[in-house]
């Protein structure tokens, strides 16, 4: 039993040393993450890796404080929030390795320029979590196929006007239940009763979306745009038909 913790052990160390005889462990993942909420954005675990920069418009031109090669910047973008929305600036302390952001647990996105852009309008995000990068994996292979894949998946899900689901989760709202003495409980049943009509156009839309979401794989914005052109066409020619007959 003492063997195999000892080998445990030993697995966990990083053969880097720290001085003779002593190894360092490194864990994959930093101990700090950003969890969103209602109360906004907070720091979870190790705080001194993170430092607030500040709140800038988005399409406004402002300029983030000089970087090193130890540090950096995310940027969470809210375009609900004020007229034009606005990006919420974080400084990560990542040392001399390279990190990956890891959205919700399972999307991974890639840093690039030392940056990198999450998209927070819809509420999806729930936390997020910086992992280090093995430096002899990146030099050796670059990034997988499937690394790539999921990057570009990512990539034209935030891009996209339209998320699945997204009119569902607006009508739905259970909060006036057992408000304004009977009345919330009526404007409840006016909501679900809405909400399962867009259910049913959520189910068509977001079969569409797959559709260019593939598109956007393969041929980039100008296949996805290609696919929501044709299905428009096809409305617009179905309703004039329709009219006329």
């Amino acid at each position: 039993m003492v063997l195999i913790l000892l080998a445990l052990v030993v697995a966990g160390c990083d053969p880097e040393t720290e001085g003779k005889g002593k190894l360092r462990y490194k864990p994959p993942l930093l101990p700090v993450a950003l969890t969103l909420g209602p109360d906004g954005v907070a720091v979870e675990g190790e705080t001194s890796f993170v430092t607030p920069v500040g709140e800038f418009s988005i399409g406004a031109e402002y300029s983030l404080p000089p970087r090193d090669g130890s540090t950096i910047y995310v940027l969470l973008r809210d375009r609900k929030k004020g007229k034009t929305g606005f990006d919420k600036v974080f400084r990560v302390q990542a040392g001399r390795e390279q990190l990956t952001v890891i959205v919700n647990g399972t999307t991974t996105i890639q840093v690039k320029d030392g940056q990198v852009l999450i998209d927070i309008t819809d509420g999806a995000v729930k936390k997020i979590q910086f992992k280090r990068v093995d430096q002899a994996t990146v030099k050796e292979g670059g990034d997988s196929f499937w690394a790539k894949t999921g990057a570009k998946w990512d990539q034209g899900w935030e891009s996209s006007i339209y998320k699945p689901f997204v009119l569902t989760r607006w009508a739905y709202d259970d909060s006036t239940i057992d408000k304004w003495c009977g009345l919330g409980f009526v404007w409840f049943l006016l909501r679900l009763a809405l909400t399962l009509v867009l259910l049913i156009v959520d189910l068509v839309l977001s079969s569409i979306f797959l559709i260019a979401q593939i598109a956007y794989l393969i041929f980039g914005a100008t296949g996805r745009n290609v696919v929501w052109g044709i299905v428009i066409l096809v409305v617009i020619v179905a309703g004039v038909r329709w009219l006329y007959v």
